[in-house]
């Protein structure tokens, strides 16, 4: 009776020490993002399923979000902030969304783990699988051969056209930057309720002449955007805030909304609103390749993820999670669900984005775009100096400045910040 009172007594005793072992065994890990409204769906979606199908992981996900778009620019902005922010305070997240300068920056401080770190595991990249991503998008994500982040909601500027517009005042779809700027004023010149293009006066609205005339932001660590071609390409935009009283070209930060009201008949977005601009136009809407200039060249957009645990059990659980968000199945759910691009091949070859995209043949355009696409200097400096060519932007096109006066300006501190950087 004894011996059996023990054998019991010890199972019992096994059993109550095992269940913290197996509670130890669930790893949490946060994800922060800047997504919001169908996107952050998408991506609160994709992370439940994940869930489902690795129980022993918990992911929390933050959406990184402002207010205040006059003091941060943007979600991507204090995103950012928060990171900077939380690597000070030694609070960072353990995957989040970033793009390549600040990928740049994270690598420098050693805040960012490469994937090779997983290349001893059963869970490392396959040839195939670095393969199957775009050569664009994997190489912005590499830096001295080494993969740091994986490509995630990628995409590229694109020309959103009114087709009621366009049909009524008997203009075609523009393919240069010159028959834009005409398509424009003779818009404003036929109808005074409308505005010919309507963009947001940014850095980008600037990038998309300079690059496609050969231009470039930065060469030899030098600032070379106030050259003649980046002169030129801020009177592009000044030229047209100032025709036609202001009605051939209206930069505004709600340039993407007051297109969807019908105000105007281009805008300049990215591929990533396709889907809202299909769903939500109450016009006949198009997408059309961005203009050339001396050359094609299109900027991309979108941003990587990126694993900033410190701890190697979260690591590898965060590594689990970025390979289940960027797998064929559902990088294609992420691109129909949001306009984003495909990231892989294998994605853009499924059935499944097949068949959607022969039902919106909106989408081809972007995927079509790719052969052209470059993307913005990935130096660290880069996200101040974006700032201050918006600055020299927005004091142009408001007349409080010249074209050169204010690239001249923003050049001149841009030298002091790439000093020493690489």
């Amino acid at each position: 009776m004894k011996k059996v009172f023990a054998f019991f007594f010890c199972l019992c005793l096994l059993v109550i020490t095992a269940m913290p072992i197996f509670a130890k065994e669930k790893v949490t890990i946060e994800l922060w993002h800047a997504m919001r409204g169908e996107k952050k769906e998408v991506v609160d979606k994709l992370t439940a399923n994940f869930m489902k199908e690795n129980p022993d992981i918990i992911v929390n996900t933050k959406a990184i979000s402002t207010p205040d778009l006059r003091l941060y620019g943007n979600n991507y902005s204090c995103l950012y902030r928060q990171l900077i922010q939380g690597l000070a305070e030694g609070k960072q997240p353990d995957i989040s969304q970033v793009y390549e300068n600040w990928t740049t920056q994270f690598v420098e401080i050693n805040a960012i783990t490469p994937f090779s770190h997983f290349d001893n595991t059963p869970y490392a990249m396959t040839e195939a699988d670095k393969k199957d991503f775009i050569p664009l998008f994997k190489n912005a994500c590499s830096y001295n051969g080494v993969m740091w982040t994986i490509p995630f909601n990628k995409s590229v500027f694109v020309l959103y056209y009114n087709k009621d517009i366009l049909d009524k005042y008997g203009v075609k779809v523009p393919k240069t930057w010159k028959e834009l700027k005409e398509a424009s004023i003779k818009i404003a010149q036929s109808d005074s309720s409308k505005y010919g293009i309507i963009y947001t006066p940014v850095v980008d609205a600037i990038g998309h002449l300079i690059y496609s005339n050969n231009g470039s932001f930065i060469k030899d660590n030098k600032p070379t955007f106030n050259d003649n071609i980046g002169v030129e390409a801020l009177k592009y935009w000044t030229e047209l805030a100032n025709a036609v009283d202001g009605k051939a070209g209206k930069p505004t930060f709600n340039s993407y909304k007051e297109f969807l009201d019908g105000n105007a008949a281009f805008t300049i977005e990215t591929s990533a609103r396709i889907e809202d601009v299909k769903n939500k136009c109450k016009f006949h809407s198009g997408v059309a390749t961005l203009p050339s200039g001396t050359s094609k060249a299109v900027q991309c957009a979108g941003t990587n993820l990126a694993i900033f645990s410190k701890d190697e059990t979260k690591k590898l659980a965060s590594w689990k999670l970025i390979k289940y968000l960027t797998n064929t199945e559902n990088n294609a759910e992420l691109a129909m669900k949001t306009g984003y691009l495909p990231v892989r091949y294998s994605t853009y070859n499924s059935p499944i984005y097949k068949k959607y995209v022969e039902k919106f043949p909106g989408y081809k355009v972007g995927m079509e775009e790719l052969k052209y696409g470059v993307t913005q200097p990935r130096t660290s400096a880069w996200e101040s100096i974006r700032g201050l060519i918006s600055d020299a932007l927005f004091d142009a096109v408001s007349n409080v400045e010249e074209p050169e006066e204010a690239l001249n300006r923003a050049a001149d501190i841009s030298k002091d910040l790439l000093t020493g950087v690489k």
